[in-house]
């Protein structure tokens, strides 16, 4: 099932939101894996799907999609539904939202293809269109650093949370061997002689597009600080993800916490 908001006047007025739906309403996230098949296809999709957990195998044990079984879940961020369908296909209620009406139509097609539901609406998490307490989780992996205000969307999450619920996902590290190197390279290759630190951000995501979308990183401590200023009280994070797919597996697990690309976040 989707929905549409009546935001879009509203939203294209915001830099930051006007670039997102430009930036993935071209290319949606992971839709490079699909290769030469038009996405929308299942075969498009299972390829997206094959791709996204063999770059990043460790996501399935970290996030634990079957424990949500019964449960109501809210994924932030849609994208093309691939995250979102592990959790439909463990037995989640599911509900999910992104600003690209693009990738809320790729979501509900890719569900409608295994026989799955979910409530989907195009709606900013800065402005959460549901009432107080409507979910036991909310999910939102690799978005929510693309939003013009974090800690305004996390205070919209914590409303929307049941008592003891829990907000999960992650979001882009300052502190990653990931950011040293695009770093090194800004200063080994000139480019910061004509190309400032926030256009280079914005190239970090694949784009055919002139779309420059906002990248804010994070350091561990200033994600901490905006969880608990939006009223969240146990709060873990860690460090995942160093870019080599299975190969990483074999790194001692020091390397990962030291300098992984995602701060992996679970806030009660």
């Amino acid at each position: 099932m989707t929905q549409q908001t009546n935001e879009h006047d509203q939203d294209v007025l915001d830099p930051v939101k006007r670039e997102a739906r430009a930036q993935w309403g071209h290319d949606p996230a992971g839709g490079l894996a699909a290769g030469d098949e038009p996405l929308g296809t299942p075969e498009s999709f299972a390829r997206v799907e094959a791709y996204r957990y063999a770059e990043q195998p460790w996501m399935h044990a970290t996030f634990e999609y079957e424990s949500w079984v019964g449960k109501d879940v809210l994924e932030i961020g849609v994208g093309l539904g691939t995250d979102h369908l592990q959790f439909a296909r463990a037995g989640a209620r599911m509900s999910g939202i992104d600003l690209t009406p693009r990738c809320v139509e790729m979501t509900s097609r890719r569900l409608e293809q295994e026989g799955l539901a979910s409530h989907l609406s195009i709606m900013d998490a800065e402005r959460l269109q549901f009432p107080d307490d409507s979910f036991d989780a909310v999910y939102s992996f690799g978005v929510l650093h693309h939003t013009s205000s974090p800690e305004l969307a996390f205070q919209e999450i914590r409303r929307v949370l049941r008592p003891g619920g829990a907000f999960i996902g992650g979001l882009y590290s300052k502190h990653s061997w990931f950011c040293l190197r695009i770093r090194a390279e800004r200063i080994l290759r000139l480019q910061f002689l004509h190309e400032d630190w926030t256009d280079r951000l914005s190239r970090i995501e694949y784009s055919t597009s002139d779309a420059k979308p906002h990248v804010r990183l994070l350091t561990a401590s200033e994600l901490r600080t905006a969880l608990r200023g939006a009223g969240f009280d146990v709060i873990a994070i860690r460090k995942r993800h160093v870019g080599l797919g299975r190969r990483s597996e074999s790194l001692p697990g020091w390397v990962g916490a030291l300098g992984g690309w995602y701060l992996i976040h679970e806030a009660r």
